[in-house]
């Protein structure tokens, strides 16, 4: 019997699976439940053949890697930051899509069509129950397409980072957190996602829906709850946009002010004019467009007034 009004709704309707998942327990416990859940499905989820009847791992489907190589590799610390505002916010959006307890997120939306499918099936009017049925498809439709989408997002980020290695100190420092924000392959493939040894992910559609319809909780709490990986990776996605330029490209905006300013503090009167149009540096123009991102924080405001003083 179903714990709750939704779990049972989703039974009603071959979704649905209850894991016993706690949001309150703290993250080395859910991880170990997670672990154990991974145990678990295993052999389900991993075994070729078994599910399609024919004993044959050609029917048996491969997970696709999307990498989109979007931004290519920068040529200035500028347009690097620009691209990465970009890529990152596109995660954090995707990201926010998953999380269970952001509004209106996929798997809130996919519940709330199932309460109205349960609704209409108790009132008999076949063209009600037929509507709520095809929003119930449709909403399930949704969760897949967001996975899908916040897998092609990550690796996008990703492969910009490992196409901008040498731009920054801080672009293989920040692939490896996003890298660790991930579980592991052997929990991911039991809900058809896997990583490869770069950390890029790839999805197996079918597999994912085999378990959205059969391990749907288990799925919802792995993917979007308080520890899930798109919490994960759309908190480090927001830490970054919220992070200092000198931090993102790995320098001391401080030591390039005072060296700018001396050579400001030697030179005459009547060429500050010009001279202060090509110390629109490139870390400064960068910055303004990155700070665009979010919310200014005491760094950026210190690194602002710092920058604006230089250009005189």
């Amino acid at each position: 019997m179903a714990t709750s009004g939704i779990g049972g709704v989703g039974m009603g309707y071959g979704y649905g699976y209850n894991t016993g998942y706690n949001n309150n327990m703290d993250y080395e416990s859910w991880v170990n439940n997670a672990n154990d859940k991974a145990d678990e499905l295993k052999d389900k989820y991993t075994s070729t053949g078994s599910t399609s009847g024919t004993g044959s791992t050609s029917d048996t489907s491969k997970p696709t890697t999307s990498v989109t190589d979007k931004y290519g590799t920068a040529s200035t610390p500028s347009a690097y930051l620009r691209s990465y505002q970009m890529a990152l916010e596109d995660l954090e959006k995707s990201s926010s899509a998953l999380q269970i307890y952001e509004k209106d997120n996929v798997f809130e939306k996919y519940e709330q069509a199932l309460a109205k499918a349960d609704e209409a099936a108790k009132s008999g009017d076949a063209n009600a129950i037929k509507d709520a049925q095809d929003s119930v498809e449709k909403a399930f439709g949704n969760m897949v397409s967001a996975i899908e989408k916040f897998v092609d997002d990550y690796n996008t980020t990703m492969s910009f980072l490992k196409n901008n290695n040498g731009m920054t100190a801080t672009a293989a420092e920040d692939m490896a957190s996003f890298e660790r924000s991930t579980l592991t392959d052997k929990a991911l493939q039991t809900f058809g996602l896997s990583k490869d040894k770069d950390g890029f992910l790839s999805v197996d559609k079918k597999k994912l829906t085999e378990s959205l319809e059969q391990s749907y909780d288990f799925v919802k709490e792995t993917v979007g709850g308080q520890y899930g990986i798109a919490e994960r990776v759309g908190t480090k996605a927001t830490r970054i946009l919220d992070s200092p330029v000198d931090r993102i490209l790995g320098t001391n905006s401080t030591e390039k002010t005072d060296e700018t300013s001396k050579k400001e503090n030697s030179s005459s009167t009547s060429g500050k004019t010009s001279s202060s149009k090509s110390a629109m540096t490139d870390s400064f123009t960068s910055f303004a467009n990155f700070a665009k991102s979010g919310a200014f924080n005491l760094t950026n405001y210190y690194a602002v007034g710092m920058l604006l003083n230089t250009v005189g």
